[in-house]
């Protein structure tokens, strides 16, 4: 008897013990070659969810080796780039140790050791997909033979049959992962669809205009838009957004006066016609997307009040916590001092401003509250601010922004202590800035240049910030 018992509780210590090595996360290690002093990033998805905010950077090691944890327990996909150069690849992964090398030199280079093997070959053709679709939004390639393509009925038929011939390759895999990969070529189909229909709807005639709006719900139901594992697409964000607009704004040829009217509209249309899951994920990423592009606009915690009513128990919410609380945070700051806003109502010529600093060197930084590479570079402002300092140089922000966004202008500039004078654009000197500063008429921002003691435009492109060895060499010659 004695020994009957003791086997019983050796057999439950052993299920308690397996029970106890499930993996409930997920994890991701190996090797990184010919970095080469590059930062390598990575987009995870979460419970089968993809967004382009959540984005990370992978930390390297002394010895070449990482380490990545995902939380929960279910299988998931993670992109890796060479952050500002090259997409390495998408993998599938699962619970439990994946193990991945990667050569950053290479483009398409990942090759998972898993149990996913038959899931991380589609995951490849998926991203081969996306590539495609990519290319033909670029005008880099058109796989589809659609670019010339007037006719909406025979470009949904090119389409969806590309659509099934990649569809046909999904075997051997769950119905869960079938599923999502099915989903994500139907969701970049209705992408490139899309694009097609956007420019005929700028350049077309009024009878292939009415065909495309005709053709385009068999599209929508191509693609079944409540579908809940278009979630899984990174082309998710683009299609329902686009969705959207068309509805809201391309049909009736109304805009938006205000971000705040914009988000609002597009949350409102989302509680209509999204249902589900597809409806949680799309409403959160207005909120996400606020403060990954760091646009602030005041109704955020408004929408994120009405989403906990509709998803009080979201998974989502942690996140969107974060997001709130930094748009509040924004919105709350005021100038610091240094930062002067000059107002430009009466001003019909940008030599008008610049003449106020005659005897000095202007250093002139032109860029946009929505565009990131000028937020970016302001990481690198502090030196440049005592430079100025000590050499009385002046700091000009020259903002493009549309007066609609003058009160995120004056925050940002807060919000990135970028001390100095700042100007926002208006009407009359507009095409002043573009063609002094541009080419015919075309301004590439973030864009620098710098102004000589006389008022004469010495660097119509100078360096930036970031590279400041060079900046003060360029300030030192107009300083003569």
């Amino acid at each position: 008897m004695k020994n009957q018992v003791l086997a019983y509780m050796l057999a439950g210590i052993a299920v308690l013990g397996l029970a106890s090595c499930t993996p409930q996360s997920t994890t991701i290690e190996g090797k990184v070659s010919n970095i080469s002093g590059n930062t390598i990033i990575y987009w995870p998805t979460a419970d089968g969810v993809y967004n382009s905010t959540r984005r990370d950077t992978l930390f390297v090691q002394a010895d070449s080796t990482y380490h990545i944890t995902l939380p929960g327990s279910g299988n998931e996909k993670i992109s890796f780039y060479v952050y500002g150069q090259r997409y390495l690849g998408t993998i599938y992964v699962g619970p439990g140790t994946n193990k991945l090398d990667i050569d950053a030199s290479l483009e398409h280079s990942l090759n998972i050791e898993n149990k996913l093997v038959k899931e991380n070959e589609i995951v490849k053709e998926l991203s081969q997909v996306q590539e495609d679709v990519f290319n033909l939004r670029a005008r880099k390639g058109d796989v589809f033979d659609v670019e010339k393509d007037t006719v909406a009925s025979s470009v949904y038929q090119k389409l969806t049959d590309y659509g099934a011939s990649i569809e046909q390759k999904i075997v051997g895999v769950d119905e869960l992962f079938k599923k999502r990969a099915v989903q994500d070529i139907r969701m970049q189909m209705l992408l490139a669809f899309m694009n097609q229909y956007f420019g005929i709807n700028y350049r077309g005639s009024e009878e292939a205009k009415k065909e495309w709006e005709t053709v385009y719900p068999k599209m929508l139901a191509y693609t079944d838009i409540n579908q809940p594992e278009n979630v899984f697409s990174e082309a998710f964000a683009d299609v329902i957004g686009s969705a959207a607009g068309i509805e809201l704004y391309m049909k009736t040829g109304q805009q938006p006066t205000s971000r705040n009217e914009s988000n609002q509209k597009l949350f409102d249309w989302y509680k209509v016609n999204l249902k589900g899951r597809v409806q949680e994920v799309a409403m959160s990423n207005i909120i996400l997307e606020d403060a990954s592009n760091e646009t602030f606009s005041t109704d955020i915690p408004s929408l994120y009040g009405q989403f906990k009513e509709l998803y009080p128990s979201s998974k989502l919410i942690p996140a969107l916590d974060e997001a709130v609380q930094k748009n509040i945070s924004f919105n709350k700051l005021d100038l610091p001092e240094g930062i002067h806003i000059l107002n430009t109502d009466s001003v019909r010529s940008f030599k008008e401003i610049t003449d106020r600093y005659l005897g000095k060197v202007i250093f002139i930084d032109i860029w946009a509250t929505w565009c990131g590479p000028c937020r970016a570079s302001f990481a690198h402002v502090k030196p440049l601010q005592q430079y100025a300092k000590e050499n009385d140089i002046v700091l000009l922000y020259v903002s493009i922004d549309r007066p609609m966004n003058a009160d995120l202008w004056k925050k940002m500039a807060g919000y990135y202590d970028l001390k100095g004078d700042h100007v926002i654009i208006n009407e009359y000197f507009k095409m002043d800035v573009y063609n002094t500063y541009g080419n015919n008429g075309m301004l590439s921002i973030p864009h620098c240049a710098i102004i000589n003691k006389k008022g004469e435009l010495q660097f119509k492109g100078a360096a930036s910030p970031e590279n400041m060895d060079k900046l003060a060499e360029q300030l030192q010659e107009a300083a003569q």
